[in-house]
């Protein structure tokens, strides 16, 4: 049933305390949701008493019921509200107002009083209306400047005509993929035997939910698993997303690494999958390899050139003492 609004930024609506005679009807309300997600519409209808032929008097509609977003995006809570011109109600103001809703916490975000062109305070910061669309389209869209993540939940848009009220409500979901870093990096040369320990961390990441697991793709191009490694627990930054770290033991004898090859960090999350990689070198792997033998080559020639130069070196200096003795002797 129509009935005065109780919220301060909506009493302007009906000060004169004075039913108009057009209430005297049957009132219905409808909310719907789009099969695909994409539509969210409430409505308040009139009819006549002993009439069937109710008619919209006022409709409330988001075309976005479901919005993600990374974080520090400016992001627009789609809300649009359309009252019947020929309606008494119409002519008479209304009031728009945008409340949040997370796990039992709620809040006022921002309320606009459009008869008295005024605002309620809030504590909330960065949240706005555009006023030219909302006058003149009714326009309703709850503007967020940057993205964060206290931002994430419900966010019900309720528009207010004197007597009548009609919502929707919006989630939003700020999703932030990880940033994935490998320590150290490069990784020393390892031998036969010996165990190169290395660590991925994820940074920075919301919504919590996580999996790791690492990769080594050989020579031969042929990618082996080496499973998720030793992952901590979740640590919760300044911002309030999330860093996880993983630490893996690469033993050459037990992974079977052969000569090693590209090893990666694979990081899944609902905001993307990260990937992040290092280079294993294990020298000395049954006899040498083509990298091995190059490298061996070109000690080889370094030392030959050494011995050159220093036998070039004597050489020299023998040669200039028997000149210079057989010049004493002439003499």
């Amino acid at each position: 049933m129509p009935q005065p609004s109780t919220v301060q930024w909506a009493a302007p609506l009906t000060y004169s305390a004075h039913s108009p005679i057009y209430l005297q009807a049957d009132w219905y309300s409808a909310a719907l949701q789009g099969l695909d997600g994409q539509l969210g519409l409430s409505s308040v209808m009139r009819a006549p008493t002993a009439t069937k032929e109710p008619t919209v008097v006022l409709s409330v509609s988001s075309r976005t019921p479901l919005v993600h977003s990374r974080l520090g995006e400016p992001v627009v809570l789609d809300c649009g509200f359309w009252m019947e011109a020929t309606s008494p109600l119409s002519g008479s103001g209304f009031a728009v107002e945008w409340r949040y809703q997370f796990r039992g916490d709620g809040r006022l975000v921002l309320a606009y009083d459009g008869k008295t062109d005024r605002f309620a305070e809030t504590k909330e910061k960065g949240a706005g209306l555009d006023f030219t669309a909302l006058h003149e389209t009714g326009n309703a869209s709850l503007i967020l400047q940057e993205a964060q993540v206290r931002h994430t939940g419900t966010y019900i848009c309720t528009v207010y005509l004197p007597y009548l009220l009609a919502q929707v409500a919006v989630e939003l979901e700020i999703v932030e993929p990880p940033s994935l870093s490998i320590f150290p990096s490069p990784l020393p040369l390892s031998m036969p035997g010996q165990v190169v320990k290395v660590q991925c961390e994820a940074s920075g990441f919301f919504p919590l939910s996580l999996e790791f697991h690492w990769e080594l793709r050989g020579p031969d191009g042929k990618v082996r698993p080496l499973g998720q490694g030793s992952v901590t627990g979740h640590r919760q930054g300044p911002d309030n997303t999330y860093s996880q770290t993983t630490r893996l033991d690469l033993d050459s004898a037990k992974l079977d690494l052969g000569r090693g090859g590209e090893v990666t960090c694979v990081a899944v999350h609902p905001g993307g999958t990260r990937r992040a990689s290092v280079t294993l070198n294990v020298i000395g792997v049954n006899g040498p390899s083509i990298e091995d033998s190059m490298a061996m080559v070109a000690v080889a020639l370094g030392l030959y050139g050494l011995i050159k130069i220093v036998s070039w070196t004597f050489s020299s200096g023998s040669d200039d003492t028997n000149s210079h003795e057989k010049v004493i002797a002439l003499s």
